[in-house]
């Protein structure tokens, strides 16, 4: 218990300034393109370019949004592609997915400082991104490319949509009610040491063994 109470006061450094700045890039300029997307698209949700600013200045700063959120994703790629690379262990973790969902991470092979739902997130963003900008600026420039390459770019951009869509949903999740702490240290670039030894021992372990003397 006593050991327990120790690991809940002391903090340890999860993510740079940096690395923080460039997660809210991503994230807000993804929020406003997810919600103005929707609007765009479906006379459904046609309310929502009101709140966004109207109509047409939704669909000027679409596009643009568009740029500075590709942008927030290659530095995160440049950032956190090594740190990606699914190993034998992640697969092991990915196949037996159910533990953590049920909350029974001491069940699955020790995550280190992101685990495989993580990793594999991170290369639907990467991927679904570079989509969204090849797709997207088609459809920016209808008239430069053909009809046929032009519905192409409609399509795909909708499918990937979809996909990192439903991802971010369950990354908002996860980052929120799924496990409690992981938000915070987004915010502040801290997690308790309890958090890290309880959801990710493995990187924990090496951050301890690099301050050992």
């Amino acid at each position: 218990m006593e050991h327990t109470k120790n690991l809940e006061d002391v903090e340890v450094q999860r993510f740079s300034a940096f690395e923080r700045f460039i997660h809210w890039l991503v994230a807000i300029s993804f929020l406003y393109l997810f919600f103005s997307g929707l609007g765009i698209y479906s006379p459904k949700f046609s309310w929502l370019l009101t709140v966004l600013g109207g109509k047409e200045f939704s669909a000027w700063l679409h596009p643009i949004a568009g740029i500075v959120y590709s942008v927030g994703v290659f530095l995160m790629f440049l950032k956190w592609a090594k740190d990606f690379i699914l190993d034998a262990d992640d697969i092991k973790w990915l196949k037996g997915v159910k533990h953590y969902i049920k909350g029974e991470e001491e069940k699955l092979p020790e995550a280190g400082k992101y685990n495989a739902g993580q990793k594999l997130f991170g290369w639907i963003v990467f991927i679904g991104s570079a989509v969204f900008l090849i797709s997207g600026l088609v459809m920016w420039f209808p008239n430069s490319f053909s009809i046929t390459l032009v519905r192409w770019a409609i399509l795909l951009h909708e499918i990937a949509f979809i996909v990192v869509g439903a991802g971010f949903i369950v990354h908002v999740y996860m980052g929120t009610i799924g496990v409690p702490g992981s938000l915070s240290s987004m915010i502040t670039g801290k997690v308790s040491a309890l958090w890290a030894a309880s959801h990710h021992p493995k990187w924990f372990k090496q951050i301890i063994g690099r301050r050992e003397p």
